[in-house]
């Protein structure tokens, strides 16, 4: 795994707690999405972590995390827009994304 050449060990630790911290917000938020009566302020809330670890993570250098959290944005995107609805398919689609990125964060403790 490459990451960006300037990043330390303090960095890193960084990283990964600012990351387990959007994770389980994303985890928690995902699951209530399909039965919430305000459907629009857990959306806001996905986008707003599903963000953080993309610019987190492209300040890291880590291109792979980076690119699934732009496609998760692209996907809340289109549901904030009213253009998608967020239904089963797409809850499923967000919580196999969530997986992937909890495994990518362990694959980054694991090389650490």
């Amino acid at each position: 795994m490459n990451l960006a050449p300037d990043i330390g060990p303090d960095d890193l630790k960084v990283f990964l707690e600012e990351a387990d911290e959007q994770l389980e917000m994303l985890d928690t938020n995902i699951v209530a999405l399909e039965n919430a009566d305000d459907q629009e302020d857990l959306i806001q809330e996905i986008f707003r972590a599903a963000h953080t670890l993309k610019g987190s993570s492209a300040m890291l250098g880590y291109q792979e995390m980076t690119d699934l959290g732009h496609a998760m944005e692209t996907l809340l995107d289109k549901v904030r827009k009213g253009t998608l609805v967020p239904t089963t398919q797409v809850v499923d689609a967000l919580l196999h994304s969530l997986d992937v990125l909890q495994l990518l964060k362990d694959a980054l403790v694991d090389e650490s």
